[in-house]
């Protein structure tokens, strides 16, 4: 009767419930990997879906949040099947953009019955999105310390905005010696900016659309080469006319810059809408930062807005946030904190910001991604 994609990491309950629905007149598709399982249904949208909760490297609310994103699956019925019984879990399943929720242990024909509910309902209303203007906004993450955590929040904030705003999404990685982006992504692209120069039509829009890699939540990476260059790459004016590209065919641009004042840095830093200059709570990152703030104001360099960002990479307390201010002679509007979880999600590759507004690190990069889409929004 209907075609059924069953995601759970549990293999002997994923064949229990394939046979429940096959019995059921069903045909089901199980899959025991989430991203997998996400990349299968986006390729190919069934006409229900069943996700188990608690999963490696995905859980099923965050695999139903990006099922609710994408045009294709964000009518798709979803059935969120767990051990978790408590109603706080149920809501936090309904939440997640999930139109059912069961309980383990489950009987056949309580299975069946919800799933033909769930096939026989009129498709759920998604409201139409207005977006009559939008301004394109780049975003130059930067900052001349070495380890404060740039890439990891240029990743997760690009993913945010990606998933807050459901508009075209561009992270470009301009590390000229094997960028990092691409790891914290899990994705393996095999071409990136570097390589514009070996194409017929370098310039073209068409030429940098082709390098980039796309993310399963639709945000697309333009990633560094896979072999260092020179720290002259690429120059001042190659890094202007792809800049000028990205904002005409992109709403968000997030640019991950070296921890070095290279000409490309420095075009990036002139032509942002909101440069984000990231340190964490230490006495040499503080002073590093001072200096780079004196020295782009003695050269003329600003973006249109800056935020610092206080990132807390370590749980060592650090240098209060309010000294850090006082020296930096500017408010600190962002306060990254320590979270253990992040070396478990970069050896995953699965960046917090997939969890959705979770408390913690997450929750302050959402706070983020939601001010920068209304100053898009307003054209602020």
């Amino acid at each position: 009767m209907a075609r059924i994609f069953v995601v759970d990491d549990d293999e002997q309950l994923l064949r229990m419930v394939g046979l429940m629905l096959e019995r059921g007149g069903h045909t089901p598709t199980l899959i025991s990997n989430p991203i997998q399982g996400l990349e299968s249904i986006k390729a190919d949208p069934p006409d229900l879906v069943i996700l188990d909760v608690m999963m490696p490297g995905m859980s099923g609310h965050d695999v139903c949040r990006q099922l609710r994103i994408h045009e294709s699956t964000e009518t798709l019925p979803v059935l969120i099947l767990t051990a978790r019984a408590q109603e706080t879990d149920r809501e936090t399943a309904l939440e997640s953009g999930a139109d059912e929720y069961l309980s383990k242990p489950v009987t056949s024909q309580e299975l069946l019955r919800n799933v033909n509910d769930l096939l026989n309902r009129p498709p759920r209303h998604q409201a139409p999105i207005n977006r009559p203007t939008l301004s394109p906004m780049l975003i130059a993450v930067f900052g001349l310390s070495g380890g404060v955590g740039r890439t990891t929040l240029a990743v997760n904030l690009a993913i945010a905005l990606r998933q807050i705003s459901r508009t075209d999404v561009c992270l470009l990685d301009l590390s000229v010696s094997g960028g990092q982006a691409s790891m914290h992504l899990r994705l393996q692209p095999r071409a990136g900016w570097a390589d514009m120069k070996r194409r017929e039509e370098p310039d073209s829009w068409s030429t940098i659309a082709d390098l980039m890699v796309d993310h399963h939540t639709g945000l697309k990476l333009l990633s560094a080469p896979t072999m260092p260059l020179a720290p002259t790459e690429p120059d001042g004016a190659t890094t202007h006319r792809l800049l000028a590209h990205l904002r005409e065919n992109m709403v968000f641009t997030i640019v991950d810059l070296p921890p070095v004042l290279s000409e490309a840095a420095k075009t990036t830093v002139r032509q942002a809408d909101m440069g984000l200059h990231v340190l964490t709570p230490d006495i040499t990152a503080v002073q590093t930062a001072v200096r780079t703030d004196r020295l782009l104001s003695n050269l003329g360099i600003t973006p249109q807005q800056r935020s610092h960002i206080l990132n807390q990479r370590t749980s060592e307390t650090g240098l209060p946030k309010q000294t850090i201010e006082r020296g930096l002679n500017a408010r600190i509007p962002f306060h990254l904190p320590y979270d253990a979880q992040q070396v478990q999600s970069l050896t995953q590759g699965s960046p917090l910001a997939l969890r959705g507004n979770q408390p913690g690190y997450g929750s302050v990069i959402w706070r983020m991604g939601e001010a920068l889409w209304q100053k898009v929004q307003s054209g602020a």
